[in-house]
């Protein structure tokens, strides 16, 4: 056992770049894995303060005096390392693993901590059915904004985050070029603490949040494939009554639903174009980031509900070299706020990447965001960032 971790630590340790390393557990069932990931470093300019004050941005803050607040950050907490674990297999089936970590832990610009993403073990068959256990992303993720900035649209388009679950998929094949492929899982309801009385609201629903993804895969010209999905999610967080030593007086007072259904598209247009798409319509999606970070208007004592999604143009002229162009949007209900809330977040943003070598990528990005505030004056931002990523 312990030459066993002693290996895990030497392979962990002598990562070579560019290449993911692989080692054999023989004692273990012939148990392989797999060390990848990649590090990245950022500097980004932003010509008025955003939210959430870090090096990546979700919206907007309002001017104070009329006078723009801008920001510089640099860092490289979004490297990361993960490790993919194959078998062992036995007959029809096959077992894999992951564990993903970033060092998005901690809130010190130079003292990073690490933070679980991913981690889950997935059973498939061969017939095309499979089970996933642990954290992974929502279930209706389908497709990713391409993108520099480490939110990935989060609060100004793209819902999706990860979180526990369990997961079953079906693959059904019609041909060489076609399948549809089912999802249908269970997930944490990942809430807050609306009420006060010390209890994530989430938890304290009597059942988790159901989710759901039906994508169509299919062939199209130069080889690439087109997907297109339908996909949502339904789910409660449930308050109590507390009075105002926050001690809860009653258990279960009232319940707020969270929804949405949304669809996503992945269009190769010729070898070198792509479009893709989504759009989404739901209701207390702050967990989600829907609703720029907005859920529940407690004043009000409903739901906020929302539409947004976003639209991206990639053109890939050459292995090394990548360009997107695209815009997104995230636009709650005015009816559902109050009198100096986020009512609009949208963003037109272009980028490139480029490979110096197989490892290592440079890229840049320019964003241009202007976040509503319900009542008042909009607030505008200029985002510039430019990144290395080096990938083992």
């Amino acid at each position: 056992m312990k030459t066993r971790w002693l290996v895990l630590i030497l392979v962990f340790c002598c990562a070579l770049p560019a290449l993911a390393v692989e080692v054999t557990l023989k004692d273990a069932g012939d148990i392989r894995l797999q060390i990848y990931g990649y590090l990245k470093a950022d500097y980004s300019y932003d010509s008025q303060a955003t939210a959430p004050k870090g090096d990546f941005a979700f919206f907007v803050l309002p001017e104070l005096d009329g006078k723009k607040d801008g920001q510089t950050h640099l860092g490289a907490r979004e490297s990361r390392l993960g490790v993919n674990i194959f078998g062992p297999d036995v007959g029809a089936w096959k077992t894999t693993g992951k564990f993903e970590m970033d060092f998005y832990g901690g809130e010190k610009p130079n003292s990073y901590n690490p933070r679980m993403r991913l981690a889950y073990v997935d059973v498939a068959h061969d017939s095309g059915f499979s089970l996933r256990f642990g954290q992974d992303w929502d279930t209706f993720c389908e497709i990713q904004p391409r993108i520099v900035n480490f939110a990935f649209l989060a609060d100004i388009g793209a819902l999706g985050l990860r979180r526990p679950q369990a997961r079953a998929t079906q693959e059904l094949k019609f041909s060489e070029n076609t399948k549809l492929v089912l999802k249908a899982a269970v997930a944490q309801t990942v809430g807050e603490d609306l009420d006060g009385g010390g209890t994530e609201d989430g938890t304290d629903a009597d059942y988790p949040t159901a989710q759901w993804n039906v994508t169509l895969h299919q062939k199209v010209w130069a080889g690439k494939t087109a997907r297109l999905s339908f996909a949502g999610h339904y789910g409660t967080e449930t308050v109590d009554a507390v009075d105002s030593n926050k001690v809860v007086i009653a258990n279960d007072v009232q319940d707020f639903d969270t929804w949405s259904v949304q669809g996503s598209l992945y269009l190769p247009l010729c070898k070198t174009l792509a479009a893709q798409a989504n759009i989404w319509k739901g209701a207390n999606l702050d967990t989600y980031f829907g609703g720029i970070g907005q859920g529940v208007n407690m004043a009000l004592g409903r739901e906020i509900k929302a539409v947004g999604g976003y639209a991206q143009l990639l053109y890939d002229p050459t292995d090394k070299l990548c360009f997107g162009v695209g815009y997104s949007v995230d636009d709650p209900d005015n009816e559902d706020l109050n009198a100096g809330m986020r009512a609009k977040n949208s963003q037109v943003f272009a980028n490139v990447f480029y490979k110096f070598t197989p490892a290592v990528t440079g890229m840049a990005e320019y964003a241009h965001m202007v976040t509503d505030y319900l009542g008042r004056d909009d607030a505008t931002n200029d985002r510039v960032q430019v990144a290395v990523r080096y990938t083992f």
